[in-house]
This record gives C-alpha cells, structure tokens and sequence, in this order.
C-alpha cells in the first residue's frame, strides 16, 4: 500500500528517481526499484519523503487527507496548483 502511495506521489507530482536521490539522499537506483516493484519501501525510505514533502506525510502512511491541518494528497495539491493557474 505505502509503496503503491508512494509511486502515485511520483507520478502525479512527476518527480523523477533522480529527483529524490537529490533531495533525500537515497539512490537513485532504490528509488527506480521502488516504483519498479523491485523492492518494498523501508521505514528509511517513507521517513525520507516524509521530510521531503511533509504535507503528504499522513496519506503516505494512512492513505487518509486532513486538508484543513495540511495534510493533502499528491492529486489534491496538482489540483490546487491548476486551479491557481486558471485563476491566477
């Protein structure tokens, strides 16, 4: 499940393996098995994302959203963020 959350985050927010292993540290390489289903996601890598991108930290781990605390989705923040755009 956490895993699967996790390959959404990426693909949603188009991030790439490269990117992660920029901002977390974590190779590339694990990232790309992550997403490929090669490997589970550790407690390393879901604390990691979680510093990274600390408003999707509850649906990382739950699957849940609590927007009005700050905790959203990857598809509640490409929303808003079009949504800026068109009014913006």
């Amino acid at each position: 499940m956490i895993r699967d959350r996790l390959i959404e985050l990426f693909n949603v927010l188009e991030i790439s393996s490269r990117d992660m292993e920029q901002a977390t540290g974590i190779d590339r390489n694990k990232w790309s098995n992550i997403r490929g289903g090669k490997q589970r996601a550790n407690e390393d890598h879901i604390q990691a994302v979680c510093e990274v991108y600390p408003q999707f930290a509850l649906w990382i781990v739950s699957g849940k959203t609590i927007a009005e605390a700050g905790q959203i989705s990857p598809a509640m923040e490409k929303a808003r963020k079009e949504n800026s755009l068109k009014t913006g």
